[in-house]
């Protein structure tokens, strides 16, 4: 080992000898981890209700979460999922999926194939009935569509392909009654450009659960997605050959792919980080010295393996008392526990430590250390030993002061946490993250964090978390403990929470929404204007809170200016504000009535499956409505958007199958649909269903359940429901006749502009001919009627306007005199002038009922 008393003459000895040593290095490819989201929907049904239970689907598929998150997916789990757990997990997974890199669909559990199409089935389907299917379960095709529109990379696994063990043969899809598939599996699936479809098992063939507690290719598919830096494609060859061998060759998995790039569930990170030249110093003479050497780390925790290339000529270099030969591998720890014994070596001698550092993806780095033997090293060894005391000390007081509560918003993308920069002294070290959240993402800047992952002094501060829609209410935390040195850790809790505007004005099946939504009618207005004003100053990129601020003015009766910000949140993107600026259209609010522009406008949402567009739009070609009529187009969109969990269109498919409308007439059907809103605690559906159970033409009557759905949807707001309900008790219809709550029922039915309610609490009146009070009240609600008749839903004879001018002049004076007294002079004097007083009446009555601000059927 050669000796240097001159400086420059040592530094340029230590820059060859570590470029030499640096050459030698060992090739490694290197992978960049992508760090855009990733999104995944995971569920498993094994308990099912009527159908025969498998026993692995609820296990595997917490097992395939776990391996996704390690993997960086923000996973939506569903397990035994009934038919609105289901269609709510879904709507939460499809939330997530905008402009995410990748979009994954693992399920595990009972499928089945009609027309070609596979169904997922959830734990409560009977099928039973050629009913069942539209009602019962899922359309995979539904998910996927969706998820290819947002989404660059759609990844789907299937293991759903269990023998057939439905009852019903045939079942009804849209305007055909379609034949089970063959009875053995699913369908195949052709992919998309950027789209992978992988079955457990050939189409058309069965999937077995296996002997343990994961079915085979779960079990396969969970241990090959957990090997790094290995291609989806290699992974699915692997997960083949094992399935087949676990088998004995009876199931053979099966996919189809058109991805365009490459995919990795674990990607390689970075090659291992290390100091490439570092410089050690120890005194002459010292038996075993510590050399302080810094460790190597990766960015994802890896276990780092350290191979020793050069030894110094003089001196002797050990590691846990042993001698340590070249050529030997050690654990990347051993590195900072390597000791030099520098007995017989004189003062100025300098010797070289080669070492390479690899890690389980095949990376390696190289690192040199120059050890220089000197006299006065005790002396430099007692001041980094004083350093690194120092480093701990203010490390520790980093981490102790670290523990904080951090409000995160939801769906406004990645929220900083603000932490603290770490103290300059520890600016060397590294932080190990030691539990993560199971749901949301945690970031460095661009990076994605996952667990064990190694986070560098600067990265600290720039962490930032963003919230898994539908997580309010719930918090998660973030250990981060010194990834080399024994201290305590620091956790941090994360709280998401909704926006105000969210919470006041989110709109109901938003697939881009972020939570529930509120009708219309529960939207107050002095809360929601200025909550959505102020969070689209502070989040001006999210048009979701555009869109929600037009539906906020539309509550508070700003109609134009609602107009101009709805049609800004569709330019910016936001797709239920095409089929809300298309309905302002159809009902001319703002703009003149124009149903053929407003299905010009809907059919963009109905295109990016927007629940309440494929209705609108649905609904317009089944009647030929503002465009040419398509009723088989239009009944499909109206299905899939029923199949979202949108009860407008369940109660219209009810209506057309029960009443045979451009279909045969099919009541058990339409009933179906009328007791899927039902379910959904659906106003409009008790309606509809006390209108079957009170006729009994098609079911036995039962006016007792007609009188109790009436009562419920009217006290829930529906507009309808009081006027039948008024009925029931003036008529004494499966209830003692009571003409006060005829009166109380039918009068609220007015007020919410049911025509038909108005037009009889007239005729009550009337019938008291020899009270002038009633007459005159007569005459209010003749005139009411009047002004809220609706063509299509409301008399086309307008029978209100024929029985008002029947009345008395002096009753309708006297109906007047109300309404003056309900308006301002200033208000009186807006109305239109008319030649008569009973159209003046129609007029003031218009008027009044607007200013009390009644709820509109705008729900």
């Amino acid at each position: 080992m050669p000796k240097f008393h001159d400086v420059k003459r040592l530094c340029a000895y230590l820059l060859t000898a570590a470029a030499i040593l640096l050459s030698v290095g060992i090739a490694h490819g290197a992978v960049t981890g992508e760090s855009s989201r990733r999104v995944a929907l995971v569920i498993g049904n094994s308990v099912y209700k009527t159908l025969p239970s498998l026993p692995n689907p609820a296990n595997d598929v917490e097992e395939v979460a776990n391996t996704l998150r390690a993997a960086g997916f923000d996973v939506t789990i569903g397990v035994n999922v009934d038919r609105i757990g289901l269609e709510d997990t879904v709507r939460r997974f499809l939330r997530s999926t905008s402009n995410a890199e990748a979009g994954l669909i693992y399920y595990s559990g009972h499928g089945i194939q009609v027309g070609g199409q596979n169904f997922i089935v959830p734990i409560d389907a009977t099928l039973e009935t050629p009913y069942d299917v539209e009602t019962q379960t899922m359309p995979l095709d539904l998910i996927l569509n969706h998820l290819k529109q947002n989404s660059r990379v759609q990844l789907i696994f299937l293991d759903a392909c269990r023998n057939n063990p439905f009852n019903a043969q045939k079942f009804w899809m849209a305007e055909k009654l379609e034949p089970v598939g063959a009875t053995r599996g699913l369908a195949r699936i052709d992919s998309d450009l950027g789209s992978l479809i992988a079955f457990s098992t050939e189409p058309g063939q069965v999937a077995l659960d296996g002997e343990g507690a994961l079915s085979p290719y779960s079990e396969s598919f969970i241990k090959r997605a957990s090997e790094p830096n290995k291609e989806i494609r290699q992974v699915l060859t692997d997960v083949r050959r094992d399935v087949i061998a676990m088998t004995n060759g009876k199931q053979v998995p099966w996919e189809n792919s058109s991805l365009m790039d490459s995919f990795y569930f674990i990607p390689a990170p970075p090659p291992p980080s290390v100091e490439p030249m570092q410089q050690a110093s120890v005194p002459e003479g010292a038996a075993a010295t510590p050399l302080m050497i810094a460790p190597p780390h990766d960015e994802t925790g890896s276990a780092l393996l350290v191979t020793i290339n050069q030894l110094p000529q003089t001196g002797k270099l050990s590691f846990d008392g042993k001698p340590v030969e070249q050529g030997a591998k050690l654990p990347a720890a051993a590195l900072t526990a390597l000791t030099y014994d520098s007995s017989g070596v004189a003062a100025g001698t300098v010797g070289l430590i080669g070492y390479t550092v690899s890690d389980p993806y095949g990376q390696a780095t190289q690192g040199v250390v120059a050890i220089t033997v000197s006299a006065d090293a005790g002396a430099k060894l007692a001041q980094l030993e004083q350093e690194k005391q120092t480093r701990l000390a203010d490390a520790g007081a980093y981490l102790k002061e670290l523990p904080r509560d951090i409000d995160t918003t939801i769906g406004v993308g990645p929220v900083k946490a603000n932490l603290p920069e770490v103290p300059a002294s520890a600016a060397e070290m590294t932080f190990k993250v030691a539990a993560l959240p199971d749901k949301g993402t945690l970031r460095a800047g661009d990076r994605v964090i996952g667990l064990g992952h190694v986070l560098e002094a600067t990265d600290v501060p720039a962490l930032s978390y963003e919230p898994q829609i539908g997580t309010e209410n719930q918090t998660f935390t973030v250990t981060l403990q010194a990834a080399n040195d024994n201290l305590p850790p620091a956790t941090v809790t994360f709280k998401p929470a909704l926006d105000a505007c969210d919470s006041a004005a989110a709109a109901p099946l938003d697939l881009q929404g972020v939570t529930a939504g509120k009708l219309p009618n529960e939207i107050d207005p002095s809360v929601a204007v200025p909550a959505c004003t102020e969070a689209m100053k502070t989040y001006p990129e999210v048009a979701r809170f555009v869109y929600q601020l037009g539906r906020a003015q539309l509550a508070n009766r700003e109609t134009k200016t609602a107009f101009a910000t709805i049609k800004k949140a569709m330019d910016a993107g936001h797709v239920r504000a095409i089929d809300q600026l298309s309905s302002l259209y159809i009902i001319g609010a703002s703009v003149p009535a124009n149903p053929a522009k407003a299905n010009e406008i809907v059919q963009a949402g109905a295109k990016k499956n927007d629940p309440y567009a494929l209705y609108t739009y649905g609904k317009s070609l089944f009647y030929g409505r503002g465009v040419k009529a398509d009723p088989q187009q239009g009944l499909k969109l109206m299905l899939q958007s029923a199949d979202l969990g949108h009860t407008f269109a369940m109660n219209e498919l009810g209506y057309i199958f029960l009443n045979g409308v451009n279909v045969p007439a099919d009541p058990q059907r339409g009933i179906r649909f009328y007791e899927a809103g039902l379910a959904r605690n659906d106003i409009y559906s008790m309606n509809n269903l006390a209108l079957v159970y009170r006729s009994g033409k098609t079911v036995p009557q039962d006016l007792g359940k007609a009188l109790e759905l009436f009562t419920k949807a009217a006290e829930g707001g529906q507009p309808f429901a009081p006027t039948n309900l008024g009925r029931m008790y003036r008529d004494g219809i499966g209830v003692a006749a009571d003409k006060a709550a005829a009166v109380k029922w039918l009068e609220m039915g007015a007020e919410r502009g049911d025509y038909w309610g108005a037009l009889d609490r007239a005729r009550l009146a009337k019938d008291e001919v020899e009270d002038p009070e009633s007459v005159a009240i007569a005459a209010r609600y003749f005139a009411l009627a009047a002004a809220v008749n609706k063509p299509r839903t409301g008399d086309a004879k307008n029978q209100a306007l024929a029985e008002l001018n029947s009345l008395p002049s002096a009753a309708k004076k006297k109906a007047e005199e109300a309404f003056n007294a309900e308006l301002t002079a200033q208000e009186r004097k807006a109305l239109p002038k008319t030649k008569s007083l009973d159209a003046r009446l129609v007029e003031l009555a218009k008027a009044t009922w607007v200013k009390r601000n009644p709820r509109f059927d705008l729900f």
